[in-house]
């Protein structure tokens, strides 16, 4: 399923995004909403982009304008090698395959890198976290947070999805996954006045991350591959 489109929650007061959401800023979602929206949009997990088998990646690299060029090149070059008496190799046409075959043989082994680099973020991210649904707090596996969903941060969790910061206190994130930073960064509920890089959104908290100190609450504004650490995979 389709995911909400993503926005930049870090310009509207935490109120706004509530309503936004069709969330409560205290009691958050309802059991029976939360599952809707599981079922509507999907689970909070990084998929692998590729779901080809090994021969059909294969194909893949060989089904382009320039590939096609320079199969009819090697075409060319051996009728070229056949009017000529078919003396010697046919070097010309063998240098070419070998780079036809070599280009296809590099995208397989980058595509399988990629999957791999996505593999290894999902487990990073396979986590549970602790929300609010109906008033009350329980603790659910990530992959089953949806928007609107009432975040609970406490030192030592992991964040399970992109979310707004309703309130914090001493609230440190360790965002290096996501944005190399080393050192972890203190966050604030204060809504942004201008449009910020990833980094200085001081009053969101991203999927992947964790919980250096602190605690908080925050409102999850996307899930899955619309977070920010999703359009990271789709780059993979």
């Amino acid at each position: 399923m389709t995911q909400p489109e993503r926005q930049d929650y870090s310009l509207t007061d935490c109120a706004a995004v509530a309503a936004a959401l069709s969330s409560d800023l205290n009691n958050g979602l309802s059991q029976a909403e939360a599952t809707h929206r599981l079922l509507k949009y999907g689970s909070n997990e990084l998929l692998a982009m590729s779901k080809q088998s090994a021969w059909q990646r294969v194909a893949k690299h060989f089904q382009d304008p320039l590939t096609y060029l320079l199969l009819a090149a090697i075409g060319v070059a051996l009728l070229a090698w056949g009017l000529d008496g078919r003396a010697g190799w046919p070097i010309d046409a063998l240098v070419i395959a070998a780079v036809v075959v070599l280009n296809a043989v590099l995208g397989v082994v980058q595509e399988n890198k990629a999957d791999k680099a996505v593999a290894a973020l999902a487990r990073m991210t396979a986590v549970t976290s602790s929300v609010i649904r109906g008033g009350q707090l329980q603790r659910v596996p990530s992959a089953e947070l949806v928007c609107g969903d009432l975040l609970v941060l406490n030192e030592g969790d992991s964040v399970g999805a992109d979310a707004r910061l309703i309130d914090a206190a001493a609230l440190r994130i360790q965002e290096a996954s996501l944005t190399g930073e080393s050192q972890a960064v203190l966050k604030q509920p204060n809504t942004l006045a201008t449009t910020a890089s990833l980094g200085d959104r001081l009053n969101m908290v991203f999927k992947g991350t964790a919980v250096a100190q602190g605690s908080g609450r925050a409102l999850v504004t996307a899930t899955g591959m619309a977070t920010e650490m999703g359009a990271i995979a789709q780059m993979l």
